[in-house]
């Protein structure tokens, strides 16, 4: 590392053509001081800085990694949240398929069976109005045998 002491010692070869010597040096000088200047910054700051790294403050570069890394976290459980909703809609949305064609396969044979009893009381009736029909036909007959028929 360069030093303000360095800036100020330096010596150049003299040559013919050369630049301004005076130039030269009072730029020099006006560089070593800006140069000491940050140096004595450089000195005051360094204890705050060490201070700053036992107390656990994070440096700003720090803070935006970790918040980004929390980020990238939240997004990925949000994620994996959503796909997990999803896939459990998903089996429901199965599940109540299924139960939709058993309610619908209970519906068509509980019409059938209604189906199958209208039938057989309307066979009834029909019987009991032939019955009747044989009754009011055969006057003479005035007890019926239920048993021979």
């Amino acid at each position: 590392m360069i030093h303000e002491k360095d800036i100020l010692e330096r010596k150049f070869n003299k040559v013919f053509r050369g630049y301004d010597k005076v130039e030269v040096r009072y730029f020099l000088e006006m560089l070593a001081e800006e140069f000491g200047k940050l140096e004595s910054r450089i000195k005051e700051l360094e204890p705050i800085e060490k201070q700053l790294k036992q107390m656990g403050i994070k440096s700003p570069e720090n803070i935006i990694k970790e918040a980004e890394e929390r980020a990238r976290k939240i997004v990925y459980d949000a994620e994996k949240l959503a796909s997990d909703v999803l896939d459990a809609a998903k089996q429901k949305k199965e599940f109540e398929k299924e139960e939709i064609v058993k309610l619908q396969h209970r519906k068509n044979r509980l019409i059938q069976t209604l189906n199958d009893a209208i039938r057989k009381q309307a066979d009834l009736l029909s019987l009991l109005r032939d019955v009747t029909e044989d009754e009011t036909s055969n006057p003479d007959n005035e007890e019926f045998d239920w048993q021979k028929k």
